[in-house]
């Protein structure tokens, strides 16, 4: 309801142009019911057919300068497609099933990491479900409540495979990997080397620091490795791809948010920019940068992330039960990071991108909180009156 106060424009919020779009899709329902099921499912091999007959006639099937990256329209429009099944047309009634998928994936997530916070899987369930940004975009109709919902059932299968093997768990790692994979690209991209991290600590004799630490040593070797054998295809190409089509993307539009970025033309361009990115997705934007509601919200949410890493900082576990969980989510956090802000010149589409950053950042927090310390402080004393 927020998102659609603000963003009135049907061709530029995103809540309804693909909402609009899967419009053209439906209407093959009655016209032709085969092409209907072929294009939900994604058997719509006769490109020119389907291009044709529908796709050219939609405004976000296919987008300019779209390296396939950071995200993808399809699985989105689909989704409105099917949800016109039950919905005759009624926009709310799709954000109704959207909010029910990203709350069935919130505690999905909560439940994936319930075993390594016993002692406190209260305030687990409080980090999880009550993030102002995550609640916020999750609950419009946008990729983000797919997300969430592939994210939790891919973390609790993929812990439960690591520790016993399940053909059940292997076919939904599976299925949930493709639906990320299809939806937005860089969330897979940012786990995979917390989940190879994870594997390798709790398959060998290394310690989670070690285990993770090799696994970043040896990604970034087979990433400069890949130069020499794929131009277009390594790591550097792509997000050296993705910020240009985001610079173009400024240049033509008229983009009220753009953050000064220089355009990458080498590997070396992307390393000495990568503290600035950093800094753009973890800690901006500030509350004087603020220049609409959403960015208001999010630089508060930005500063009460301060307020709770000062607390961490003065009431911190002397040793944690599961350090390779804290890696896991640190490494994801700074990742995911690195990417979005690599590759994003645009302060508005940060915030929005930014959520899984937060939520893996304020578990690996939540981690090294000393509860019980805190209790028993004058910080929570102060509270207490």
């Amino acid at each position: 309801m927020i998102y659609t106060y603000y963003y009135t424009d049907r061709v530029t919020a995103d809540v309804f142009k693909y909402f609009d779009d899967s419009k053209i899709l439906f209407a093959s329902i009655k016209s032709n019911p085969i092409d209907f099921f072929q294009m939900l499912f994604g058997l719509d091999f006769n490109t020119a057919y389907f291009h044709e007959q529908y796709y050219s006639k939609m405004g976000y099937w296919y987008r300019v300068n779209n390296s396939n990256f950071l995200s993808d329209t399809h699985i989105i429009i689909r989704f409105n497609m099917f949800v016109r099944l039950f919905s005759f047309g009624f926009y709310h009634v799709h954000n109704v099933f959207i909010n029910f998928v990203a709350l069935v994936g919130l505690v999905a997530i909560y439940k994936a990491f319930l075993p390594f916070f016993q002692s406190t899987k209260k305030i687990l369930f409080l980090t999880i479900c009550f993030i102002p940004s995550l609640l916020f975009w999750g609950s419009g109709l946008l990729k983000e409540g797919i997300i969430i919902f592939a994210l939790g059932f891919f973390l609790i299968h993929f812990f439960k495979l690591s520790d016993k093997y399940s053909l059940q768990s292997v076919l939904v790692v599976l299925i949930t990997s493709m639906l990320m994979i299809f939806t937005k690209l860089s969330v897979i991209a940012a786990i995979i080397p917390c989940l190879i991290g994870y594997v390798m600590h709790k398959k060998t004799t290394f310690s989670a620091f070690y285990s993770y630490a090799a696994t970043i040593f040896i990604l970034i070797a087979i990433s400069f490795l890949m130069v020499f054998f794929t131009v277009d295809y390594n790591p550097f190409s792509i997000l050296i791809n993705k910020q240009q089509d985001f610079i173009y993307l400024v240049e033509k539009v008229d983009v009220g948010s753009a953050i000064n970025q220089p355009k990458f033309n080498s590997i070396s361009d992307v390393f000495l920019f990568m503290p600035e990115a950093l800094i753009n997705v973890l800690l901006r934007p500030f509350l004087w940068e603020s220049y609409s509601v959403f960015t208001l919200f999010s630089a508060l949410e930005n500063s009460l992330f301060f307020i709770l890493l000062f607390v961490v900082l003065f009431f911190r576990k002397k040793t944690m039960a599961h350090p390779s969980i804290f890696y896991f989510c640190l490494l994801y956090a700074i990742t995911s990071a690195l990417i979005i802000g690599l590759t994003t010149p645009i302060m508005g589409a940060i915030v929005r991108y930014k959520i899984f950053t937060t939520l893996f950042l304020l578990i690996a927090l939540l981690m090294l909180l000393d509860v019980e310390k805190l209790k028993n402080s004058w910080f929570f004393t102060i509270f207490k009156k």
